[in-house]
């Protein structure tokens, strides 16, 4: 059926929400939506009318979580209208009211219920933002959610709470439940009759807070709330979803329900990482010494009626119900799981793999198979959970057994078969099947055995010898599943209605679909909100010093290389205001080019010097740490830059928004580690489809490939978070310029990205994206502020009048930082651009209608009295310009090809540049130079005539003499200041000015040459002079913007 998109904007009120018609669905959003908003809820809409999967991309910051709380609330609001019109409607004919008269019979099919929204997101932390935006919203003050979490986060009983595992919490919270001994929960069903927990919407932490206001338990209120008709949302944490026994556990039932998978990127990975296993024999010895604790204190029990050590905190009617058979038994079974896990014959790699079936044969020598794996989960279970209780904060208890009850629950949750039915398969991963039988599972698990690396690592005190171990190798029997597809699969098999699939960094989506193996008829790749002015990219083949830049485990050992790309990270971080975001592909790399710049080479100082830095942690418990650190590094003077690895905890779902995140480096590209045997199985796993005629199915080196590029794709989705961010992207590395690697990018970004073979040119360009892109903001800001102000030529991003005026005071304050300049702007007070009383310094206490009398105003007719060289051209005679100049200059290298740039257009202080030249070169040979200033300049200062202008500029006398003295002098000066490469780039800036007339793209160019030295700030603006008078006052408002002073312009010069 053809859908035809039908927008109408329409106002109740003046200061109500708009509302869209949106295929025939009425949404209430916020604001006026842009156009990329718009077309993202079109397809989410589309989807859910439709019942159809969708797979859609749309950039960080264009505002993804809000629509798609917005598209999908008024989806099932506007369903719940249509139920209570049938219903009516039903009713009318029951009572022969209705318009079709009292025979109409009633229709047959009963009103369906409508379905809920299961929003599942990757972390809770996630999960509170969506929340945060959902009362942004029309519909958070009438839709009801549930917000499951786990205890960890939402038990607020005293003893419970304070349990540092999270296994001895769960059993400790189940014994209390059971007993009725925990109060909290003794109040949920008053709670729920009462609507306590549904009466507004509340992340975690108000849940909490609620919870201990009314002693209330939010973990199991909430449980509660999620099955009422009433609730309309879910938000859930992907494990919850994906995992079978999870969603028993919380009650999640998707049967009809729309689900919805926020961060999607990461769902390939979750999806195979759920349905997967490691088993050590480290693990098994845990478990031995746990049964056998317990079968001690129940023998003694037995024999003596006394408790044994170690198990006084335990209860003694618990300890009496276990049956010393029953518990010798499973000792016996974890010591018969060791010997036949050290028993399998390993090759001299001491490693190999088997297909997926090998896990059921090798179970079934232990006696554990279809028929009697659920006798030992609820042995396991009950021991697991008595030993629990006997926990405390120096020791946990039941964990080892508890882990190897889940991955049981793993293994034999595959399948519902018996272990001798290996008949026709019943499953097919590219289809909707039924359960699995064991021979399909081949098709898509791997089992892996390898020897462990011995530790390395201080041994454990605590810790009891564990017999044979102690003289063994540890060994490791994995369970891997190379499939998403089963996981998802089982969501589709249990009657979901759809799927929805999204996130910033889905793309290449056909192959994203492909692992996934389900049908998505609708996808969408959107583009941003953002400004083509915003975003600067850059893919820089060599460093600054004209070293190539890669990052591979070859180059890391050629220190030329590391040194050369730590330069170049400095040279970043030195152009770059507020925070730089460095990423690495890998801890190690990230480890081993630290470590080589600080200890053999002066990198880490420079960076230092100009950044504060902050790298990354390994531990989870660390970073929390280390990101307030580098928040703070931002907001001091000098910056901070964050050391972080692709893939990593930084990269994923943390929040660098505005001058947290003004720039992020790419070293390198994060392929997965060649030799990792779950990463070589799973390419191989890719090829055997492949070979078999397994339709849309990737090799195994294009998902290699894909894998580096979605966490490259991932880490550059730190930068540009919202509609007027802005920030560069720096990809440090040679292969970033081939085409197919730039096509894996976002698609968004493809057409900003610039190739670079001249890393200080790159450099300069960064400043000038900077210097360009605050002046916008500024002015962005001063409007929302109420001001008056004349608009830059340049192109302006649309001005948001919906934007939160309340943000301006908070980030008014700025500092931007230059070429190692740092000043601090009050952007809610910088003036108009219109009046440059306000910018100078000595002028601001004056009144507004202040003349601006110049320190020195010279005649146009009298600057330039020297006799000059003329260029004929046929039969009229003109001045040569620096353009025409610049062509003949004596100082060009053989490299070098002359270009004739043609006549161009007359200045009154041009000269012939090679004349300067061999002036120069003249008076360098004389002892002693003698410098006539022109006649102008030997008026005192104080004798130069008053303008009109506003206000005066201070300059120093080095100043006043390369704008006003003889064009040679300032030719000389710049020489002497600019080495052979830099006098070559200015060369190189007046061609390209001559040819564009781009004054901004000039002023770049120059930019890069003086700004580094604040004593050469005066050659920019004394430069003017070389400038075409048409573009003299953008020239010297640049100038201001950079330098904070104007340039002295004379009174034909301000006129023109």
């Amino acid at each position: 059926m053809e859908l035809y998109l039908n927008i109408s904007l329409t106002f109740s009120s003046l200061f109500s929400m708009p509302v869209l018609d949106i295929l025939g669905v009425n949404v209430e959003f916020p604001f006026t939506p842009y156009d990329v908003q718009t077309n993202y809820m079109t397809k989410i809409i589309e989807a859910l009318q439709t019942g159809q999967n969708a797979v859609l991309e749309s950039p960080t910051g264009t505002g993804k979580t809000l629509c798609l709380l917005c598209a999908t609330l008024a989806w099932r609001f506007s369903e719940l209208k249509k139920i209570k019109a049938l219903e009516v409607q039903d009713k009318q004919i029951e009572e022969g009211l209705g318009a079709w008269g009292a025979n109409n019979a009633a229709p047959n099919e009963t009103t369906p219920n409508v379905a809920k929204i299961i929003y599942a997101s990757r972390t809770h932390s996630q999960l509170s933002q969506v929340v945060k935006e959902l009362k942004r919203t029309a519909y958070g003050k009438q839709v009801v959610i549930s917000l499951l979490g786990s205890r960890e986060q939402m038990c607020i009983h005293p003893e419970v709470s304070k349990q540092t595992s999270n296994q001895t919490m769960v059993h400790m919270c189940r014994n209390k439940v059971n007993k009725h001994l925990c109060h909290f929960y003794n109040n949920v069903d008053d709670a729920r009759k009462n609507g306590i927990f549904t009466k507004e919407v509340m992340d975690i932490e108000e849940l909490v807070q609620l919870g201990n206001k009314r002693n209330a338990c939010p973990y199991y209120s909430t449980r509660e709330v999620s099955k009422q008709v009433e609730c309309g949302v879910i938000f859930t944490p992907y494990n919850y979803l994906l995992d079978r026994k999870s969603r028993r556990s919380h009650n999640l039932e998707i049967g009809g329900n729309v689900i919805i998978f926020d961060e999607a990127h990461n769902l390939e990975k979750l999806c195979e990482e759920s349905a997967s296993f490691d088993l050590s024999s480290l693990d098994i010895a845990n478990c031995i010494e746990e049964v056998g604790d317990l079968l001690n204190a129940v023998t003694k029990m037995a024999e003596t009626g006394t408790v044994a050590d170690g198990h006084e905190a335990g209860e003694t009617t618990a300890l009496s119900e276990f049956k010393k058979d029953d518990v010798a038994l499973m000792k016996s079974f974890f010591l018969a799981l060791e010997e036949h896990l050290d028993k399998i014959e390993l090759p001299a790699s001491k490693s190999k793999s088997e297909p997926g079936r090998y896990i059921f044969d090798f179970f079934s020598k232990v006696n554990l198979t279809f028929d009697t794996h659920e006798i030992l989960l609820e042995l396991m279970d009950k021991i697991s959970s008595y030993l629990s209780t006997l926990s405390n904060s120096f020791r946990t208890r039941g964990t080892a057994l508890q882990k190897f009850s889940e991955i049981i629950k793993v293994a034999f949750s595959a399948s519902s078969t018996g272990p001798g039915d290996a008949g026709t398969p019943t499953f097919s991963i590219y289809s909707a099947p039924a359960r699995p039988s064991i021979e399909e599972l081949t098709r898509f698990y791997r089992v892996h055995i390898c020897e462990d690396a011995p530790k390395t690592g201080k041994k454990d005190l605590w810790k009891k010898d564990k017999g044979t171990l102690k003289s063994k190798p540890s060994r490791t029997i994995s369970y891997w599943c190379f499939s998403p597809g089963y996981a998802m699969q089982d969501l589709v098999r249990n009657g979901s209605r759809n799927l929805i699939l999204t996130s910033g960094t889905i793309s290449p989506i056909d192959s994203f679909v492909s692992e996934l193996h389900v049908d998505f008829p609708i996808t969408l790749v959107n583009g941003h909100v953002i400004d083509k002015h915003q975003i600067f990219v850059a893919s820089l083949t060599r460093g600054m010093n004209g070293v190539k830049l890669e990052s591979t485990f070859k180059s890391r050992g050629v220190m030329e290389q590391v040194v050369e790309l730590g330069n170049t990270v400095a040279e970043v971080a030195k152009a770059s205001p507020g925070g730089l975001l460095v990423f690495f592909p890998s801890y190690a790399a990230m480890e081993h080019y630290v470590k080589a710049w600080r200890e053999s080479s002066d990198v880490m100082r420079k960076l230092e010097s100009t950044k504060l830095c902050t790298v990354e942690p390994r531990g989870k418990g660390e970073l929390k740490d280390a990101i307030e650190k580098f928040y703070s590094d931002v907001k001091s003077p000098q910056g901070g830059a964050l050391f972080a690895i692709c893939r990593g905890k930084v990269s994923e779902g943390l929040d660098f928004a505005n001058d947290n995140g003004r720039a992020v480096l790419i070293v390198g590209i994060p392929f997965p580690p060649t030799q990792d045997a779950k990463v070589k199985l799973k390419m191989s796993f890719l090829d055997d489809l492949k070979r078999s005629g397994v339709p849309k199915v990737i090799p195994g080196s294009e998902w290699y490939r894909l894998q580096a590029c979605r966490a490259v794709n991932q880490a550059i989705g730190r930068v540009i978070r919202h509609r007027y961010d802005y920030g560069a992207i720096i990809l440090c590395d040679q292969r970033f310029t081939r085409k197919d690697q730039v096509n894996e990018l976002p698609q968004w970004i493809q057409s900003h990205v610039t190739s670079f073979d001249d890393c200080p040119k790159a450099m300069r360009r960064l400043r000038s994206f900077f210097c360009s892109v605050r002046e916008k903001e500024n002015f962005r800001l001063r409007s929302l502020s109420g001001k008056d102000a004349v608009q830059p030529k340049r192109s302006q991003p649309a001005i948001d009048k919906r934007a939160d005026k309340s943000t301006i005071s908070s980030s008014a304050s700025r500092q931007v930082s230059f070429g190692g300049m740092k000043k601090m702007y009050d952007i809610t007070k910088l003036p108009k651009m219109s009046d440059p009383d306000c910018h100078v310094p000595s002028r601001v206490n004056k009144p507004n209608n202040s003349t601006f009398a110049p320190d020195c105003m010279c005649q146009a007719s009298t600057l330039n009295t020297r006799k000059r060289k003329r260029v004929e051209h046929g039969n009229d005679s003109k001045k040569a310009n620096l353009l025409d100049a610049l062509d003949q200059c004596n100082d060009v290298t053989e490299e070098e090809e002359p270009t004739n740039l043609g006549e161009a257009e007359a200045h009154p202080m041009s000269t012939h540049l090679l004349v300067m030249d061999r002036r120069m070169a003249e008076t360098q040979k004389k002892k002693k130079i003698k410098i006539k200033r022109p006649p102008t300049m030997e008026t005192p200062l104080e004798d130069a005539k008053p303008s009109t202008s506003n206000g005066p500029t201070q300059e120093q006398p080095d100043e006043r003499r390369a704008r006003f003295g003889s064009a040679g002098g300032l030719l000389q000066t710049i020489k002497k200041v600019l080495n052979s490469e830099g006098y070559k780039t200015l060369k190189g800036a007046t061609e390209t000015y001559r040819q564009k007339e781009n004054i901004e793209t000039l002023v770049e160019s120059l930019a890069g040459l003086f700004l580094d030295n604040p004593a050469h700030h005066y050659l920019l603006r004394a430069f003017v002079r070389f400038v075409r008078p048409k573009h003299h006052t953008r020239y010297s408002e640049l100038c201001e913007i950079l330098t904070g002073q104007k340039c002295i312009l004379t009174q034909t010069e301000s006129n023109t």
